[in-house]
């Protein structure tokens, strides 16, 4: 039963690290992407009416 389970973590690790490299090639580009200066002018805003 031992075996079984760690047969099982060694699959588990394994599609982990091909989802997150795959996540990785898909949307790094994107994330180091500027934030637009209109949504940072819109989430300033609100979080100046936030605080009034």
């Amino acid at each position: 039963m031992a075996e079984t389970d760690e047969e099982g973590e060694a699959v588990d690790n394994a599609f982990d690290l091909w989802l997150r490299r795959g996540l990785h090639q898909l949307y790094d580009t994107v994330a180091k992407e500027p934030i637009p200066e209109d949504l940072l002018r819109m989430i300033e805003d609100d979080r100046k009416s936030q605080q009034q």
